[in-house]
C-alpha cells in the first residue's frame, strides 16, 4: 500500500476523523511539535468548506503519528497546503478507497460488504471506549453534538460486557461468591 494512502488509513483509525476532514487537512493545521491536528475543515467532492458542525471542529492528537508527519512534512508546504494531495488538490478518497482500500482488504481477507471510511472511523470510537475513554470523551473525538450520535458508532461486544460483570462482581464480592 502507497505510503500515504498508509498515513491516511493510519490517521483514522487513530484520530476516528471523518474522511473529509482528513482530505481537507492542510500543514498549518498539522503541529508536529505538540502532536495535533485541528479539524477547521471539510473537503467533499471538489467542495471546501465548513465542518459537518460546530462540534466538528476540534484538536486531535496524532500520537506516535506525529514522527510520521513530520517525516513527511515538505520543506516547500505553506500553511495551506493540503497535506494528502496531488498537483496541489486534495486526494479522492472515493479513488483511494476503489483501488487501493478495498482490493488490499479482499487480498488479507477482511473485506466486507460496505466497508469504507466510516468503518475505520466506527472502529476508532469503538476502540478508544474500549481502551477507557469515556461515552463523552468518544463523542468529542468524533466531533458529535450529542452523545447519542457516538453510541450509535459504537459496537459493544459481549465478551467485554462479561468482563465488566466479572470485575464488578469481584470488586463487590470478593472471594464471597465461587
Amino acid at each position: 500500500m502507497p505510503e500515504l494512502v498508509r498515513l491516511m488509513l493510519f490517521t483514522v483509525i487513530s484520530t476516528g476523523t471523518r474522511v473529509s476532514e482528513l482530505l481537507a487537512l492542510k500543514w498549518g493545521r498539522v503541529d508536529v511539535v505538540r502532536g495535533v491536528v485541528r479539524v477547521v475543515e471539510r473537503y467533499y467532492r471538489g467542495d471546501t468548506g465548513e465542518p459537518k458542525s460546530e462540534s466538528s471542529k476540534r484538536e486531535l492528537s496524532l500520537g506516535i503519528l506525529t514522527r510520521v508527519y513530520a517525516q513527511i512534512q515538505p520543506a516547500s508546504a505553506g500553511d495551506d497546503t493540503y497535506v494528502f494531495e496531488a498537483d496541489g488538490e486534495p486526494l479522492d478518497g472515493r479513488a483511494i478507497l476503489r483501488n487501493v482500500i478495498r482490493p488490499a482488504a479482499k487480498r488479507l481477507g477482511f473485506h466486507f460488504e460496505g466497508r469504507g471510511w466510516h468503518s475505520f472511523r466506527r472502529q476508532n470510537l469503538t476502540l478508544i471506549q474500549e481502551e477507557g475513554a469515556s461515552s463523552f470523551e468518544a463523542m468529542v473525538q468524533a466531533g458529535h453534538t450529542r452523545p447519542g450520535m457516538t453510541s450509535e458508532y459504537t459496537v459493544v461486544r459481549s465478551d467485554r460486557r462479561e468482563q465488566s460483570v466479572r470485575r464488578l462482581q469481584k470488586r463487590i464480592f470478593g472471594d464471597l461468591v465461587k
